[in-house]
């Protein structure tokens, strides 16, 4: 009962920052209010891409929009899925079947994972991913 009343509460504290997790297609799909964030956020008039990267301290996985790297490594396009009228990303490495297994989710499902936002000492946002509750 306390564990429910534990991601009731949580769940209503962050319910505005989430992504939706598949592990079917690789997929991240962002709600609303975490685009919104994003767009406001990462200035990018026309493209935006997006670097996903493992926190070890935190254990967690997060990302973060445009990023300047000084090696050449792989960055996903944010999309919109006309069919469902969504936006998000592919995500390739590390795959969202990694993140599911890191986190111990069962793979069959679509998974709401809450997304809490950080600023880095430069001003850059990152956006973390946070492990659910057991």
């Amino acid at each position: 009962m306390l564990k429910r009343f534990l991601l009731w509460w949580r769940s209503l504290r962050y319910h505005r920052y989430y992504v939706i997790a598949d592990c079917s297609d690789n997929s991240i799909t962002f709600s609303r209010k975490l685009y919104r964030h994003i767009e406001l956020s990462s200035h990018c008039e026309d493209y935006a891409k997006v670097f996903v990267f493992e926190i070890p301290a935190w254990g967690t996985y997060g990302f973060i929009i445009n990023p300047t790297l000084e090696q050449e490594t792989q960055l996903a396009d944010i999309q919109y899925n006309e069919k469902f009228k969504t936006i998000g990303f592919e995500s390739l490495c590390p795959s969202v079947n990694w993140i599911f297994s890191h986190y111990r989710l069962p793979y069959h499902l679509k998974m709401k994972l809450t997304v809490t936002i950080h600023r880095l000492g430069d001003g850059k946002v990152f956006y973390n991913i946070e492990r659910p509750l057991p």
